[in-house]
């Protein structure tokens, strides 16, 4: 016997609710509270349904939760979900490619925003699921919450004693008030209600969001959509939410490093995955504050997999700093964190040293045989203000004047050439 309840007004608070059906008729409401469940055991679509004007049910928690046993039922589901403001955002969900055929297998739905932390609250990070281990931006691990819109939804296929053997492939349609008094676009954030978003999941194996770039089509509304979102078995985790595409969850830098050679640093690095990638410049200090560039390595173009790179900065010996600077497309730019390599001293190329004598900046340079050398003078902006191409150099200590009444300042000089590029900084009086 199939049972049918027709609902006006409804809180579950903590009791079990199961049903076969569950039809909510002329803008009922069902609350969800205090981490209760409502339980539908009728695996097809319409064991949820809205008649009349339509009907609403409030979760704000992740664990105010709809089980589904959906098993391996193909279909359209929706869940009337609506903001504790009273704002209907219907969520939907269609298994693509089936899932396993366990008894119980089911999903599990809810959604909730900043309202459990306060009203005014837009720091995602500050209520994220509890699988989620951070809200941070591409290679910096900074908070990136200002690009997301302040709400998260659960769609749970592993939840302990009703999950997938097998989990289905899904395609979800996400609906948001974009609103910043009550809505989910907050005062604080960089983004606003028209900015176009994308969904993304969060791996918790890998503790990456930016392994599944933002997906599906963004469209803006009374209520804002992001439809089409595809997602395998691979990708189907639980947790979801909604960043801006241009400036998604991190497109993971997930190593840099820099190891020292015989008179060399090989510098490698490899990334998670990539969108709007341009090129990389890796920067060298000898102190770990002023940097210069020393090279540019292109990016791999737009992908989902990992891409390695590496760079190799020859005559290098001592202390050594490198950081990169990620380029998009568009020509912003993000940089990594610092490494450092502690060579041996290497060879006998190197600045001796670099100091004002007024009306002159004297640079010593030490070479092992008889060379050609580039020399250039930079600004702490990286603006060049001088060089001097093809200075002869002999073996051993070479001196250079570099002419000019610099203004005071912190400069960067590079010495260029055949066995590798040198730095040094040097104080104007």
């Amino acid at each position: 016997m199939r049972t049918v309840y027709s609902v006006s007004a409804f809180v579950l608070a903590s009791a079990l609710f199961g049903q076969a059906r569950l039809v909510l008729n002329n803008n009922a409401f069902v609350r969800i509270d205090g981490g209760a469940w409502v339980v539908l055991e009728e695996p097809t679509p319409v064991a949820l349904q809205t008649l009349g004007t339509g009907g609403n049910i409030v979760s704000e928690d992740e664990f105010n939760r709809i089980r589904w046993q959906i098993r391996n039922t193909l279909g359209t589901y929706v869940i009337p979900f609506t903001t504790a403001n009273g704002v209907k955002m219907p969520f939907t969900y269609q298994p693509a490619v089936a899932g396993s055929n366990e008894a119980t297998a089911s999903v599990a739905f809810s959604t909730y925003n900043y309202g459990a932390v306060n009203a005014t609250n837009w720091n995602n990070d500050l209520y994220r699921p509890s699988d989620v281990t951070h809200m941070n931006n591409f290679t910096t691990a900074l908070p990136n919450s200002d690009h997301v819109v302040d709400r998260f939804w659960i769609v749970d296929p592993g939840v302990s004693g009703f999950a997938y053997g097998t989990r289905p492939g899904i395609s979800l349609g996400f609906t948001y008030d974009p609103g910043a008094g009550t809505g989910e676009v907050r005062t604080g954030n960089a983004i606003t209600g028209a900015t176009t978003v994308g969904a993304q999941r969060f791996n918790a194996g890998t503790q990456q969001w930016g392994d599944y770039l933002p997906q599906g089509t963004f469209s803006a509304g009374a209520v804002n959509a992001v439809t089409g979102v595809l997602a395998s078995a691979a990708d189907f985790h639980r947790s979801w939410t909604l960043s801006d595409i241009g400036s998604p969850l991190p497109v993971e830098l997930s190593r840099l490093n820099a190891e020292c050679g015989i008179g060399q640093v090989r510098v490698d690095w490899s990334t998670a995955s990539e969108r709007q990638n341009a090129y990389f410049v890796i920067e060298h200090s000898s102190d770990g504050q002023l940097f210069g560039p020393i090279g540019t390595v292109a990016g791999a173009g737009p992908s989902s997999t990992s891409s390695v790179y590496q760079f190799v900065d020859q005559g290098r010996g001592g202390v050594n700093y490198y950081r990169l600077v990620q380029v998009d497309l568009d020509g912003r730019s993000t940089y990594s964190m610092t490494v450092v390599a502690q060579c041996e001293e290497g060879g006998s190329l190197a600045f001796e040293q670099a100091y004002d004598q007024g009306s002159t900046i004297q640079a010593v340079i030490r070479v092992p045989n008889d060379q050609v050398r580039t020399l250039a003078l930079y600004d702490a902006g990286g603006k060049l203000i001088w060089e001097q191409a093809r200075i002869p150099m002999t073996t051993g200590f070479n001196r250079i004047a570099i002419p000019g009444d610099h203004a005071p300042g912190i400069y960067l000089l590079r010495s260029s050439g055949p066995e590798g590029d040198l730095f040094r900084k040097v104080f104007a009086n």
